[in-house]
């Protein structure tokens, strides 16, 4: 039983999987997953997202953004940990794999504004990378993101910072004058 499934392409720590997320590679995988989705009863369909990074070259997110729009998936989650050391001062800045939390950030919601502006809302976004406020989901929410999704400073903070996010990003919602979280989305 699953709300979704993600179709994560993007982690660093699996050797070629990024390579995935080129056009060829990645719209053969989409059409294998459509072809299994699409033999299942109507009932047992399940919306599927595609996780990507945030380190992209240029043109990959129009490619795809186009896989994912012509091969029906539900979304996109913007996105996984990255390879970059974005102005990383520990000791352990030069360690290989993903780096995820607080300094995946501004690369995360720059990505996100980025598949934001591609889509032009014919694809579900989800953002990720970095969220420990309801300043920062409320980032991610204004660049395009109808959902969030918390890892990092879940793990440091526990369980009761859902609550304070939503109450943080509830204030801010009033703050900017919106009635519901669906009128902030894309707002930038």
């Amino acid at each position: 039983m699953a709300s979704y499934f993600t179709i994560n392409i993007s982690s660093p720590n699996t050797p070629g999987l990024r390579a995935l997320q080129t056009r060829a590679a990645l719209d053969e995988l989409l059409g294998r997953l459509a072809e299994a989705r699409d033999a299942l009863p109507a009932e047992g369909l399940v919306p599927m997202f595609l996780k990507v990074a945030p380190d992209l070259a240029d043109g990959e997110a129009e490619a795809i953004t186009d896989c994912v729009v012509a091969h029906g998936l539900s979304g996109i989650i913007v996105s996984n940990t990255t390879v970059s050391r974005p102005a990383l001062k520990s000791r352990f800045r030069d360690e290989a794999g993903g780096l995820s939390g607080a300094p995946l950030t501004g690369l995360s919601t720059m990505m996100l504004g980025r598949f934001a502006e591609i889509a032009q809302g014919r694809v579900t976004l989800i953002g990720v990378g970095g969220i420990g406020s309801g300043a920062e989901a409320y980032a991610k929410i204004r660049a395009g993101a109808s959902a969030v999704q918390l890892y990092s400073a879940l793990v440091f903070e526990g369980p009761g910072l859902v609550g304070r996010i939503k109450r943080e990003l509830a204030e801010r919602l009033r703050a900017d004058g919106f009635r519901a979280l669906g009128e902030a989305v894309g707002a930038n």
